[in-house]
């Protein structure tokens, strides 16, 4: 924990951490409230799937493109423009809640608006933090931190956005995300980064496909994105039915959702703090594959569950596996790229992370119309302990190379 804490004396990093921190907590509230309403229209299980698939389809599109533009730009003055972008989106969701003319149709475009910014977004905020943090040794313990502030925020808006919803309704809680952007941009204006000297090497200019087959040459890179997307759409099958539990299989209606996400929150929160203290690659490749294996046997477990105090404990062991593998291959990704392919390859990593909801959805509708949440939720945890026996070895190999990369440089 005192390796966390030591990053915050980095004051660009500090500024950005609280400007996102807060922002963050407005996404979820938003988020939250976005399902809600969503589950609300449609009334099915398999067209909850489909719009919601809809919806993340730019990100699955756009992120490759977007990773290699990125590289291209200062990220600070387009993440400036992004979060002006959305905030005037939530401000219209705003708008047309208030006045009750948001349909299905309007909710699922301005969704995919929100889709088409987060494309670029991602790999931004992922391409900048490393400037933030002029002390390399660190740098483990920022991408920790960003995780442990993501789910800490996903702790804390869900349960707002239900308790907002069932007090006042749906239209308040976009104003609140709209109105958190203004700390990111607070943050992101009173930041000094120093310029790269005009002397330095110029960057190459990299392109979709010069990162994938970069990725592809590369089994320190190719092995975690692969078999963490495998994991993601799995486990995104079940979240996207988190509605349902909260309506149909507990009967807590939007406050139960809140609860449900809240406590994947919390769970996350834990896996993040538990990877960042970690700093070697041996390490951390362990981490990556058992926190796999636990939440494969979560969701088996979640099958199983009916009340709400089992489901609230299920979803902290839901919210801790997923993230510790999510932490763990964004630290060792970032630990093994330089900075002309850093935007370009997290862009995959975040198409594995956001890129495999559109599909995980799709399954998750499909999955819950034909076996209900609970042959769902057995059906993603048996997916998932499948993929990671299928990459057991390949991880094996990995791990013996760094081993002897590691014996070797300390002989």
């Amino acid at each position: 924990m005192v390796t966390l804490l030591k990053t915050f004396r980095e004051r660009n990093y500090r500024l950005f951490f609280i400007g996102q921190g807060l922002s963050l907590i407005g996404y979820w509230i938003q988020s939250t409230t976005f399902n809600w309403l969503l589950y609300q229209l449609t009334d099915s299980a398999l067209w909850l799937g489909y719009f919601s698939a809809a919806i993340y389809l730019p990100v699955l599109v756009l992120l490759p493109l977007a990773g290699s533009l990125v590289d291209r730009f200062d990220c600070r003055r387009l993440l400036l423009g992004l979060q002006l972008l959305f905030m005037f989106q939530a401000l219209a969701l705003t708008v047309l809640t208030h006045f009750d003319v948001l349909t299905l149709s309007l909710i699922v475009t301005m969704g995919g608006l929100q889709s088409v910014l987060m494309a670029f977004d991602g790999p931004a905020r992922q391409a900048l933090v490393p400037g933030l943090v002029t002390n390399r040794e660190n740098l483990p313990a920022a991408i920790s931190l960003n995780s442990m502030l993501f789910n800490t925020a996903r702790a804390m808006g869900p349960p707002i956005a239900g308790c907002v919803m069932a007090q006042t309704g749906p239209a308040p809680c976009f104003l609140l995300n709209a109105l958190s952007y203004l700390f990111m941009l607070g943050a992101l204006l009173l930041m000094r980064l120093s310029t790269p000297p005009a002397s330095a090497k110029p960057r190459r200019r990299q392109g979709a496909v010069d990162n994938l087959r970069f990725i592809l040459r590369t089994p320190s890179l190719r092995y975690p994105i692969l078999s963490y997307m495998s994991v993601a759409v799995a486990a995104m099958s079940v979240y996207v039915l988190l509605p349902i539990w909260a309506h149909d299989v507990i009967g807590a209606g939007p406050q139960g959702l809140g609860w449900l996400m809240g406590g994947i929150g919390v769970g996350a929160l834990v896996g993040a703090a538990v990877v960042g203290t970690q700093r070697q690659p041996t390490r951390l490749w362990p981490l990556f594959r058992q926190a796999a294996i636990l939440l494969g046997l979560a969701l088996i477990l979640l099958s199983v569950t009916e009340g709400v105090a089992s489901a609230l404990l299920v979803t902290v062991l839901l919210g801790l596996a997923y993230t510790a593998q999510g932490v763990a291959a964004n630290t060792l990704l970032q630990m093994s790229i330089d900075d002309d392919h850093r935007a370009g390859v997290m862009a995959f990593y975040l198409l594995a992370a956001f890129g495999s909801i559109p599909i995980g959805n799709l399954l998750g509708g499909w999955l819950g119309q034909w076996l209900g949440p609970h042959g769902a939720a057995l059906a993603g945890g048996i997916a998932i302990l499948a993929v990671t026996a299928l990459f057991w070895l390949t991880s094996n190999r990995v791990m013996e190379h760094l081993a002897k990369e590691s014996a070797s440089s300390a002989s």
